[in-house]
């Protein structure tokens, strides 16, 4: 049982009666660390510069997530970031699949695949 705050922006939740909140148990959360998050799906995915393009793409989902103004089909958290980290994957070993044995992908070309995820999973938002 989650005790999501019920009110704005949460609509068809109620509050939790004291009684029913007594007999659970508070447990603490933290945030999770995206960017680690990012570089070890990179990293299973087949991408050789993970470290780098990790710390970059979370720098344009937090700068994103600043610097918009809020709407509501706006989607910054952890969830779309794997959506993009997902894509990027394919994109990658779509593009291995292409190489010839033994080759590797340029840093360059993981980069451009990377904008490439992003842009197929941002840009209908951003044009809503």
């Amino acid at each position: 049982v989650t005790l999501n705050p019920a009110g704005k922006g949460y609509g068809g939740r109620s509050q939790l009666p004291d009684n029913l909140k007594a007999l659970f148990r508070a447990v603490a959360m933290s945030k999770p660390d995206n960017e680690l998050i990012s570089e070890v799906q990179m990293t299973s995915e087949g991408f050789l510069c993970a470290k780098q393009l990790a710390r970059k793409l979370v720098a344009v989902f937090q700068l994103s997530k600043q610097l918009l103004t809020p709407q509501q089909h706006y989607d910054w958290g952890l969830r779309a970031l794997k959506t993009v980290l997902r894509v990027g994957g394919q994109l990658v070993q779509a593009e291995k699949r292409k190489l010839g044995p033994g080759e590797k992908l340029a840093e360059a070309t993981e980069e451009q695949l990377l904008i490439k995820a992003l842009r197929i999973n941002t840009l209908s938002k951003l044009t809503h």
